[in-house]
């Protein structure tokens, strides 16, 4: 991505991804994990179709203002319901069968609450260093939560350490999966045995009968929600670093590389045994300490690299550091509300329900889903009254058309990324 692109995007297997390739495909349907693999194989070899023709980038630039617009804030909100659960953050957030979630218990009687207490005390520290602009924030609050939870499982041990996980356990240390984030050891070696290559076992499943429905219903699953996810994300990101240009669209020939990238990140991925990989939104953790170029993505890449052998130790940061952060960057990401016009109902109702369904249904591209087509409907349902007022009856997408279409073609022939302004406030003959 660092090379290719030069933008400062991070690539890691998707969470969202890996559930659905689990409970979904593989457990729910029946699909062998080998031949899961192989979907993400095939899911990848059309992304990089699309990406090598610019059909990726063109699909993208459809969309309207306002939906890229809260895109940003959206992912923000979806990082921050991440933030305030159990599994990966500060378990603020538990469920409940009436509300669905509701505030885990903050009473020192409860086991729960230590955990959540050292959570805040990162989050204010974090925010404090945001606020005086030290650079390295972020990392600086994560290694402060991170030596805390160390010292203190050292010096009490897994039986008598508040800090033992998962949350919800009551501090049972008989429980099966009971631990405490301490490092095990300094160095393990990796093996990827029985996972590299494991993928071209399941390619006859995609030519069963009985399966082959299964395995391409996979392969649409993984396109399309790796399309909208990685989309939403490079839109998010870039806009919190300034990348974008006034209608929130990055340089095209740049853009598309970008989506080179993370198609051929698919395929070398599934080739070593993990799911759909893409562009996460945690890469704002760079944007955040001034992050403008590829140079942070090859930083980040060697980092992850160094971190493999070191993987005791790197695996021992506990979510009470890390799920903060998580929500420092959610805030950071949500000032894109700001570029919607919320007096234009026709952008800015679409934009919102993009914006509250990722996290309310855990999914960027649901997200996206929703609010385009949330602004479709909007736009049919309006062509009669526009008929009987004499107007075009699909103005809205004719300007989409004829802004993305123009930007497109004004950059290939400058070749500067400095596309012509078509806004939806102007009028269809201006066009």
């Amino acid at each position: 991505m660092g090379l290719l692109s030069n933008f400062p995007f991070m690539l890691a297997p998707g969470m969202g991804t890996n559930a659905y390739f689990t409970f979904s495909i593989v457990l729910g349907r029946g699909l062998p994990w080998q031949a899961a693999f192989a979907a993400v194989f095939v899911a990848g070899c059309l992304f990089t179709v699309l990406s090598v023709t610019g059909m990726r980038t063109l699909l993208i630039r459809l969309f309207p203002e306002g939906i890229k617009e809260v895109i940003g804030a959206g992912v923000g909100l979806f990082l921050t319901f991440i933030a305030f659960q159990g599994a990966e953050g500060m378990g603020i957030s538990v469920a409940d069968p009436a509300t669905l979630v509701t505030l885990n218990s903050l009473s020192p009687s409860s086991y729960d609450s230590a955990k959540m207490w050292m959570s805040l005390a990162v989050l204010v520290v974090t925010a404090t260093l945001l606020a005086a602009k030290v650079p390295g924030a972020p990392l600086i609050g994560i290694v402060f939560g991170t030596v805390v939870c160390w010292i203190e499982g050292w010096v009490n041990g897994v039986e008598g350490s508040v800090f033992g996980y998962p949350f919800g356990t009551a501090g049972d240390r008989s429980a099966k999966d009971f631990h405490i984030f301490v490092p095990h050891g300094l160095v393990a070696q990796p093996s990827l045995d029985g996972l590299a290559g494991a993928l071209w076992e399941g390619f006859d499943w995609a030519l069963n009968p009985e399966t082959s429905a299964t395995f391409w219903t996979a392969v649409a699953t993984f396109c399309y929600t790796d399309l909208l996810d990685s989309s939403g994300t490079f839109f998010a990101v870039a806009k919190v670093a300034g990348l974008t240009d006034s209608r929130g669209n990055l340089p095209l020939a740049r853009q598309n590389m970008a989506y080179l990238a993370d198609a051929l990140s698919m395929l070398v991925g599934s080739s070593l045994g993990v799911s759909t990989v893409s562009t996460f939104a945690e890469s704002t953790a760079g944007v955040a300490d001034g992050a403008k170029t590829g140079l942070a993505s090859l930083v980040t890449g060697s980092c992850f690299l160094l971190a493999i052998p070191f993987s005791p130790v790197v695996s021992a940061v506990p979510p009470l550091a890390s799920g903060p952060i998580l929500c420092c960057l959610g805030a950071m990401m949500c000032s894109s509300v700001r570029g919607v016009n919320w007096d234009d109902f026709q952008e800015s109702l679409p934009a919102f329900v993009a914006m509250i369904t990722m996290p309310f249904t855990f999914s960027i591209g649901y997200g996206i889903i929703a609010g385009l087509g949330l602004w479709i409907s909007i736009q049919v349902l309006l062509a009669p009254l526009r008929l009987y007022r004499g107007e075009s009856p699909l103005v809205r997408v004719r300007l989409l058309w004829a802004s993305a279409w123009v930007e497109s073609n004004d950059e290939l022939e400058d070749g500067k990324g400095t596309p012509s302004t078509i806004t939806p406030s102007q009028s269809s003959e201006q066009v």
